[in-house]
Formats: structure tokens, C-alpha cells, sequence
């Protein structure tokens, strides 16, 4: 008889393990047993917490850091020809994907996938956390971090719940029994042709649910609604619109979060009260309701579940507050979740001071005119340049051309400014008591926020 997976694959190594999905990963692949070891270039705070975890982390690539592993783990964001995949064949070493290992150890679960352009990180951890309430002790594998720890971990149930990544179509490998989306829009523009090829590819998903599968689709979302009528499978659709068949009634929003009845077709489900602010998170937490229904959850977990849900890092996240500046924030990083960052923003009151730092450099060449219309919601924009993580340096496009942009279409209250260790003082020249700092990107933006915070210190010192 073959050998359960991961005892015929005990020792795995992670390339790129600092990652958020590669460190979740390495956490519950330890939980199962494994003997864990990665590699990441760059240092991190994720680094750290695995190797205080008793995983072994090399700062480098290094070929002799494979040997004596039974398979290789690598991330999206690594090269073919990263010098530990080739020592890796060389040595005749398994190497897969991140995405195809993950629907392996996924395969023997009930899975609840989370998929969608935006929302997919919080959406998941809610579902967790109406989980949680409901004591299903499921596993969860999400790409965002929960109270300083990345949302990963095995339990002993039945249910597995995991943020669902289209990008490359990393998706397809899993094979859900429920699925959730909460947008399709044109994202990953680096590896999709264009929009409707993200929708074929969202139905591709969706296609793959077993004939018992339970889907939920966010109908709000125009990219969900085009993709609605070629569903071959009933589907429960949730939003803010009257004709979603789970929806939030008797809604009332304040600064910091919101208080709504959720109501299925004409039955009352009950009240929900949640600790995040905006409408994005209502429908992110009707998508979890709409689920945790289809699943015969007692309503009385889902209102605990998300009332006690405090978000996840890096979404509208609270970093401090000195001289009456109020910093937060975001991992919004697409036209769309920066028009929905930006509402949530100016809900509380204040006056908005957004800092974006764009992400990929073919992003922001498909989405200038986007961006540039997006962030006109800020009382004043600094933007700062462009963090090409995977991709080199593209002289044809920089961030000073969003701020063109915006300065032709009549908004002046922007400054470009290409280094990011210039921005804290910046923003403390710019900034006044009640202000709110909204810092935006999914690079390495977030040192500002620490930036701001210290030099707004010192002044008082």
C-alpha cells in the first residue's frame, strides 16, 4: 500500500518561504508533521517568527540547501531558473508549485475556497471566524495576518478554509465543495490577456465544484453579474442591491464599522455588528454569512463570528495615533480597492492624506487613468515609486504619471515623491491635528506608516 502524501514527502523545502501564502503554508505542513526548512532573500518579520517556529530559513538561494529534501515547495514570485530548483533537478528532487501542492494537501477536506479580485483575504478570515464560533475546529489557510500572526493553521475538523488566488490561475489546482467570489475584475493583467479572459477563467473555478457543492457569488460586483447567467449550478448571491437573495437590511454605518440585518429571499436571518469600517466589509461579511448558511451554521455563531472579528493586517489597520494624526494602514493596491479604502476613510470624518505606492510596473501602465481617478477621493496624495516586485524596472512607466494625470483632470493637491524614506517628513510638514494618513500599497509602503509614527514622536519629545 502507498504511503499517505506527506509521509512519502516528509521533508519539504520552501523557496521563498517569507512570503505570506509560502509561510502560512510552512506552518501547517509543520502542524501535519513535516519537516519543514525555506529560503527567502529578504529579511522579515515572517523570517523571524519561523525560524523562533524551529523552522530552518537560509538568507540566501544556495544549491546544497535541497539536499536530503523529499520535495521542493516553490512561490509564484520565484524564477525557473532560481539556483535551488535547478539543484533540485539536478538531484532528481520533486519540484511543484506552491498552488499544486496546496490542492493536494487540501483534497482530503471539505474545502471553502475564497476567490475574487478583491476581498478575498478578509472574506476568508471571517469564514474562519464564524467557524471558530460555531466549533467546527476547521483548518485555515489565509494570506493575511491575525492579531500579528499569519492565518494559518490545522485543526481537527473536517473543513478547510483557503484564500483562493487566481493569479497565474493558481485556483485551478484546487478542488473545493464550496466557493465563494467576491469580485471579477481586470487584475493580473501580466498574465491574463484581458478582462474576459479572467472571467473564463473565474468560470473555470466554479466549474470544477462537485454536483453537491455550494456556491456564493457577490452580485454587486458587475465583473460577478456578467459571469452569473453561463453558471451551470444554482448559486446564492449576496450584496447590498435588492435583488440579491442574502442582503443587508436596516444598515447603519459609523466611523469605525456598521450594524445590519441580514436577510435571506424574505426570512430574517438575524443582526450582525461588525468592528470594520466600510461597505466593502459588509458585503465581505454577507458572503461569509451567505456561506456559513448553506453549511447549517447556527445563525447565533455567524453574529459572534463577525461581531468579534477585528479585520486582518494590513486591511484599513489602526498603526497609531500622535498630535491628534491618525495613521492607518492598507494593502490596497488596484483602482477598485482604493475607491473602497477611501470611502471607508472618509466616513470617519477626518481629512484624508492618502499615500500610494504602486505595485508592478504592468498594473500601473493597464490602470493609470483608473488610478489617477481613484484617488482623487483624498483631501492631498503623495505618491511614491513604484514597487516592481517581480518585475524589472520598466522605463516606459513611473508614478509621476498618475500625478500628471490627476494634475490635467484639475485635482492639485498631489506630489510625487520617489523616495520613500522622504515621505515621513513630508507628511509631518503636510499633516495637522484630525488628519487621517492613509498609507496604501502592496509593497513595502507600510515602513512608512513605523516612519510617520517615530518622527511624529520625536516632535513631541
Amino acid at each position: 500500500m502507498m504511503k499517505p502524501l506527506f509521509r512519502r514527502y516528509a521533508r519539504l523545502h520552501l523557496v521563498g518561504i517569507g512570503g505570506v501564502g509560502m509561510e502560512g503554508l510552512a506552518y501547517v505542513l509543520q502542524a501535519k508533521g513535516c519537516q519543514v526548512s525555506g529560503s527567502d532573500r529578504s529579511p522579515s518579520r515572517a523570517v523571524d517568527q519561523l525560524r523562533r517556529a524551529g523552522i530552518q530559513v537560509g538568507g540566501e538561494h544556495r544549491a546544497e540547501q535541497v539536499q536530503g529534501c523529499d520535495l521542493v515547495v516553490y512561490s509564484a514570485a520565484v524564477p525557473v531558473d532560481n539556483v535551488e530548483l535547478v539543484a533540485a533537478g539536478q538531484l532528481g528532487i520533486p519540484v511543484v508549485g506552491r498552488a499544486q501542492l496546496l490542492g493536494e494537501l487540501t483534497r482530503p477536506y471539505w474545502t471553502i475556497a475564497v476567490a475574487g479580485s478583491h476581498g478575498k483575504t478578509t472574506t476568508s478570515a471571517m469564514m474562519a471566524s464564524i467557524l471558530r464560533c460555531a466549533g467546527s475546529d476547521a483548518s485555515a489557510l489565509i494570506g493575511g495576518w491575525l492579531e500579528g500572526k499569519v492565518a494559518a493553521w490545522l485543526g481537527e475538523g473536517e473543513l478547510f478554509v483557503v484564500e483562493a488566488d487566481e493569479y497565474q490561475r493558481s485556483f485551478l489546482q484546487l478542488r473545493p465543495q464550496g466557493a465563494i467570489v467576491t469580485t471579477v475584475d481586470a487584475e493580473h493583467l501580466d498574465c491574463y490577456r484581458d478582462l474576459a479572459e479572467v472571467e473564463d477563467t473565474f468560470q473555470l473555478f466554479l466549474g470544477a465544484l462537485p454536483f453537491y457543492g455550494h456556491c456564493v457569488m457577490g452580485a454587486d460586483d458587475p465583473g460577478v453579474r456578467r459571469l452569473l447567467p453561463r453558471m451551470e449550478r444554482p448559486v446564492l448571491t449576496y450584496g447590498l442591491g435588492s435583488g440579491n437573495q442574502v442582503r443587508a437590511e436596516e444598515l447603519q454605518t459609523h466611523a469605525w464599522g456598521s450594524a445590519f440585518t441580514v436577510v435571506g429571499g424574505t426570512e430574517e436571518w438575524g443582526r450582525v455588528e461588525l468592528r470594520v469600517p466600510g461597505l466593502h466589509n459588509v458585503r465581505n461579511a454577507l458572503a461569509a454569512a451567505a456561506m456559513a448558511q448553506l453549511l447549517e451554521i447556527d445563525f447565533a455563531a455567524v453574529a459572534e463570528g463577525l461581531g468579534s472579528f477585528s479585520g486582518v493586517g494590513r486591511r484599513f489597520e489602526r498603526r497609531g495615533e500622535l498630535q491628534g494624526i491618525l495613521v492607518v494602514d492598507d494593502y490596497a493596491h488596484h483602482p477598485a480597492e482604493i475607491t473602497a479604502t477611501l470611502e471607508a476613510a472618509r466616513g470617519t470624518g477626518r481629512r484624508v492624506v492618502a499615500v500610494f505606492q504602486p505595485h508592478l510596473y504592468s498594473r500601473t501602465r493597464a490602470l493609470l487613468r483608473e488610478f489617477a481617478q481613484s484617488l482623487q477621493a483624498a483631501d492631498q496624495v503623495f505618491l511614491t515609486a513604484i514597487y516592481g516586485a517581480r518585475e524589472e524596472a520598466q522605463a516606459d512607466v513611473d508614478a509621476g504619471q498618475i500625478v500628471q494625470l490627476m494634475r490635467v483632470s484639475g485635482y492639485q493637491q498631489v506630489e510625487y515623491v520617489p523616495q520613500l524614506d522622504d515621505l515621513p517628513e513630508k507628511l509631518l510638514a503636510s499633516c495637522r491635528p484630525g488628519d487621517l494618513v492613509l498609507i496604501m500599497g502592496a509593497g513595502d509602503v507600510d515602513w512608512v506608516a513605523d516612519g510617520l509614527l517615530a518622527a511624529l514622536g520625536s516632535k513631541i519629545g
